[in-house]
C-alpha cells in the first residue's frame, strides 16, 4: 500500500513501460512466424522445382527463392531490431521509473529524519539509520525496477505466445 502512492505518482512511466514490454514481445513472437513463412516457402518452391522439368521455370523458381529468401531475411532483421528498440524504450522506462522512485523514497526518510528528536538520534545507531536509506531503498528500488519489469515482461510473453500458438 505504501508503494501506492509512487505508482500513481509516476503512472505513465508505468503505462509506457506496459506497453513497450508488450511491443518488445509481440516482434519477439513475430520473428519465429516469419522464418516459418520463409521455410514453407522454401519447401513449396523446391516441389515446384521437383514437378518442373523446363530449366527457364527451374530457374525463375530458384531467382525468386533467392528474392523472397532475402525479403524473409530483412523481415526478421527488422522485427529483430523493432523488439531491440522497444526492449530499450521498456528499459528506460520502468528502470526510470524505479530510479525515481527511490529517490522520492530517500528523501522522504530523510525529511522524518529530519523531523525527529535528539532522543531518537541517541536511541538508534548511526549505522542502522544509514541502512535504512542506503540499502533497503536499494532493495525496494530493485523490487520495483528489475523485479517489476521480469513479471511484466513473462505475463506479456506468455500471454502473446499462448494466443499465437492457438491461432496456429
Amino acid at each position: 500500500y505504501v508503494l501506492n502512492k509512487y505508482f500513481l505518482k509516476y503512472k505513465f512511466h508505468l503505462i509506457f513501460g506496459i506497453v513497450f514490454v508488450a511491443l518488445s514481445n509481440y516482434f519477439r513472437v513475430l520473428m519465429p512466424q516469419a522464418i516459418r513463412e520463409a521455410l514453407d516457402y522454401v519447401f513449396l518452391s523446391i516441389q515446384e522445382y521437383k514437378l518442373i522439368d523446363q530449366s527457364d521455370f527451374q530457374a525463375s523458381i530458384l531467382s525468386g527463392v533467392g528474392k523472397n529468401l532475402l525479403l524473409f531475411g530483412a523481415l526478421v532483421l527488422g522485427f529483430a531490431l523493432l523488439m531491440g528498440l522497444f526492449m530499450y524504450f521498456m528499459r528506460q522506462t520502468i528502470i526510470v521509473m524505479s530510479r525515481l522512485i527511490e529517490y522520492d523514497m530517500r528523501n522522504e526518510i530523510f525529511a522524518h529524519y529530519a523531523k525527529m528528536d535528539l532522543k531518537f538520534f541517541k536511541e538508534n545507531k548511526t549505522g542502522d539509520l544509514m541502512a535504512r536509506i542506503s540499502e533497503d531503498v536499494s532493495k525496494v528500488r530493485m523490487y520495483l525496477g528489475p523485479a517489476l519489469l521480469y513479471f511484466i515482461n513473462l505475463v506479456s510473453l506468455f500471454v502473446i505466445v499462448i494466443y499465437s500458438m492457438i491461432s496456429v
